[in-house]
This record gives structure tokens, sequence and C-alpha cells, in this order.
């Protein structure tokens, strides 16, 4: 298992500490608030409470008992009772117990049995002997000497006995409650120990995975801050998450891509100074002896007097080769010395649809220099601005430098590809953002996606008759206004040149 990282030990230990702190308060305190109102329901006093109730309804018993027995032993005394029996007079026994009924209140029913146990008499009253309400006694005592005897039937109350029932069970389970005292709060109090255990386990847990989520991303911050260290500008950490150390994250990679880029920019320039000095050089090396020589072709031209018409015309063929390519490298020389003249930026304060619109107007010139044959009908170009204007902060003739060279390739390559006419190229200004976006799009051959990257370098060119310096001042252009130009693919198939540069106040 990997060991926890400083701040991963740190969240862990501040997840501890706030949850075993009021776990071993809330254990002290319940613990003692427990066992006191443990005490206050189950304490001796209440303990003899119960006992002494559960004595007086058992004395009441007693007494009730006691009272049955007098009652039947004074029924058993009763002398008309035991004449009648020795008599056998059934029905004035029969009168002598209704008489003892009437009587006598807590007597149910009386039974009279001579020595063979066969009734004599009896008497009852049915409302006394409603046992849902009355507690039945039954005593017997001796009539006479034969055996004869008499069955006394009392009543009682039902809820003293009830009660004692019931006084007895109460008294008897709080016994035990005080008996288990120490052993009742224990449980409880381990218990709760083990359920808030769980708790602190839980909040451990949690606390491991989400410092271990923490960390591990302020690791991944880490490492790539090392390699930035190191010069790797291409590291980017991704940012999964909506929180603070994803928005330091989404810095970091800000950071970062500002570092590449500015990086980039840096060695571009440097590398398009150089060859701009290697330009101004080679202009000037090339140019001084153009001159010499194409006098030198036409002074043997005009001195040659001889009669031979053949080597008179090749003499001419090759006066002429030597006064076109004379002528090319002139046009180089000029490509190179405008390049390596190329003046730094200064930014004024515009709006690129006004711009844009001064710009449209150069576009019968760069259709009439594309070639001799294009015109108007076999190049649709279309300027197309966003309504409120795009405030930017521009060197007006630079960009429109930059612009015109853009245009004048996409041009060119709609012209190869519909020489016929149906060729488009789509010049768009909007806001992206703090960014204003220009386009310049067409639908011809495009680019490939493995030359993309290239098109921007000094002298690098597809083209037989291009010396691959007009995408490179446009990119050192766009870099002196702090933007970036990109080539990809136009919805159209063609070449898409998309230019940002910082949105300004149009002021």
């Amino acid at each position: 298992m990997k060991r926890p990282s400083s701040i991963g030990r740190k969240l862990l230990l501040a997840v501890a500490v706030v949850a075993l702190l009021p776990l071993i308060g809330s254990s002290l305190l319940g613990r003692s608030a427990l066992r006191n109102a443990y005490q206050m329901g189950v304490n001796p006093d209440i303990e003899r409470g119960l006992e002494r109730g559960v004595e007086g309804y058992h004395e009441y018993i007693l007494a009730l008992r006691r009272e049955a027995g007098l009652t039947a032993d004074g029924i058993g005394r009763d002398y008309a009772v035991r004449q009648h029996t020795a008599e056998a007079d059934r029905e004035a026994l029969r009168e002598d117990l209704r008489e003892i009924l009437a009587a006598r209140e807590n007597v149910g029913a009386l039974v009279v049995r001579d020595a063979q146990g066969e009734i004599l008499a009896s008497a009852e009253l049915p409302g006394r002997m409603d046992e849902s309400q009355r507690r039945l006694l039954s005593r017997r005592r001796p009539l006479s000497d034969d055996g004869a005897e008499v069955e006394v039937v009392l009543t009682a109350p039902l809820t003293p006995f009830e009660e004692y029932q019931r006084a007895g069970e109460v008294e008897e389970v709080f016994s035990r409650l005080v008996a288990q005292t120490a052993y009742v709060s224990s449980v409880y109090v381990w218990t709760y120990f083990a359920m808030m255990l769980l708790v602190v386990a839980l909040a451990a847990f949690l606390g491991i995975a989400l410092s271990r989520r923490v960390t591990r991303r302020v690791a991944y911050l880490a490492r790539a801050t090392r390699q930035v260290g190191r010069g790797d500008l291409s590291v980017h950490v991704p940012a999964q998450e909506q929180d603070e150390v994803a928005e330091l994250t989404q810095a970091f990679n800000d950071m970062v891509r500002d570092l590449r880029e500015s990086r980039e920019r840096i060695e571009y320039l440097k590398r398009i100074g150089a060859w701009q000095e290697f330009a101004r050089r080679l202009a000037h090396e090339i140019k001084n002896p153009l001159t010499p020589i194409q006098l030198a072709a036409q002074e043997v031209l005009a001195r040659y007097r001889g009669d031979d018409d053949d080597y008179r015309r090749q003499l001419e063929q090759a006066v002429a080769i030597v006064t076109e390519e004379v002528a090319t490298l002139r046009r180089l020389v000029s490509e190179f010395s405008s390049f390596a003249k190329l003046p730094e930026a200064t930014l004024e304060s515009a709006d690129l649809q006004d711009f844009v619109e001064e710009v449209s107007r150069s576009i019968p010139g760069i259709l009439e220099s594309a070639g001799p044959n294009s015109s108007f009908a076999d190049v649709d170009v279309r300027c197309e601005c966003e309504p409120g204007g795009v405030p930017a902060r521009i060197d007006a003739m630079m960009l429109k430098r930059a612009l015109d060279n853009l245009i004048r390739n996409a041009v060119r390559a709609v012209l190869e590809t519909h020489p016929d006419g149906g060729g488009e190229v789509l010049v768009s200004v909007r806001r992206e953002r703090d960014w204003a976006l220009l386009d310049v799009s067409d639908n011809g051959p495009g680019i490939p996606e493995d030359a993309a990257a290239q098109v921007f370098d000094p002298y690098y060119t597809t083209k037989s008759d291009g010396t691959g310096l007009g995408l490179a001042i446009v990119k050192k252009v766009i870099l002196e206004h702090a933007g970036e130009v990109r080539c990809d693919r136009s919805e159209s198939g063609g070449a898409r040149f998309r230019i940002r540069i910082p949105l300004g106040d149009g002021t």
C-alpha cells in the first residue's frame, strides 16, 4: 500500500482529530448521563416503594382470606342451620341460607351437604357470582358430628388480586434492573462507543479517499512543474473536478500554454530575424552583379557585326534568356529586400470592419496580379464582418500587407482548381471572447496536414516560382500584433488561414 503524502497525512490527522474529540467527549458525557438517568429511574427509594406496595396488596389478600375463614366459621356455628340440618328440614334450611346471604354481602353462595355428600339445600345470588367482577373464595365448615357440612362461597373484588399480580411482576422486573444497573449502562455505553467508532472509521476512510484524490492531483501538478522546469512545455494536466485544485490546474495549464506560445513566438521571431539578415546579405550580393551581367550581354549583342544569321539568332536568344533570368533575380532580390526590411509593427486602435472594407478595395488589383486571365468572373472574393464592429490595435499597413498575401495565395489556389470559374474566397471578421478572428478561406485544393505546420517557415514553398516568404511575413506581422495564425481546412474543403489578435478599445 502506498504511503500517504504529507498533505494526505495532515488531512487524515485533521479528520481523525475532528472525529475523535467529539467521540471521547460524548462518550464520557453520555456514560455519565446514562448512569444518572438510569439511576434516577432505577433507584433504591422506588424499589422500596414497590416492595411496600406489593406487601400491602399481600396483606390485603391475607385479610380477605382471614375474613372469609371467619365468615365461614360463623355460618358453621349458626344454631338454626345446624338444627335444620340435623332435622333434614330442607325447606327451613333453604330459608336459613337465604337469610344469611341477605345479611352478608361478601357471601355469594351457600351449599349444605349431608354425610354422604348429598345436597340438602343451597342458595346463591347470581349478581355476586360474576367472575369477571369478583374473586371467589370457597370454605367448608362441619355442621354436625355425623359429617354434614356447609360450603361457603365468598366473593371479593377482582381488582386487588390483579393489581397484586401486576405489582409483583413490576417489582420483580425492577429488582432485576437494579441488579443490572452497571451492566445495562456499560452495554449502552459500549454500543454507543462502537457506533461512534464505526463513524470514525467511515470518516477516516472517506478522509483517506478524499485526501488521495486531492494529493494525487497535487502530485500531478508537482511532477508537471518539474517537467516545465526542465524545459518541457508540452505538459498538460487534466482538470476533471470543479474545485480549487481544478482552478489551480487550469491556471497551470494556461501558464504553460502561454509559456509555450511565448517561446514559440520568440523562437520564430529569432529565426525570422536570422532569415532577414540572410535575405539582406543575399539581396546585396545578388543585386550588385545583375546590372553588369545584363549590360554585358546586351553589349555583346550590340557589337556583333558578323553576317552569320544563325549565330545572331543564338546570340539574341541567349541575351533574351539572360535578360529574363536577370528580371527573375531582380524580383527575388526585391522580395528578399522587402522581407529583410520588414519593420516592427506600430499598433494603433482601429475597427477591423473598416479595415476589411479598405482591404476589399484592393481586391481588383490582387486579381489582376494573380494572372493574365483572372477576373471577378473567375473568382468570387467576398468580405463579411460581424455587426457592431470589431475593435483592435493594429498596424494597418503591415496587417494589410499580410492580408493581401493571404488573399493573393487563396486566389491563385482556386484558379488552379477552378480555372473555368467557380472559385470562392471568403474574408470574414468576428469576435470570439477576448479575441478578434480574421479568416481567409477558399474552396481550392487545400494544404496537406503534414505541411500545415511548415507553410509559415521562410523559403518553404510548394510552387515552382515561389520564394516561401509570403506566409513567413504574415506570421511575423501577426506575432508582432500579439496574436497567432494557423492553417487548417475550410468548410468547403480548401484552405483556411485564421488570424487571432486581441480585442482593443477601438478608440
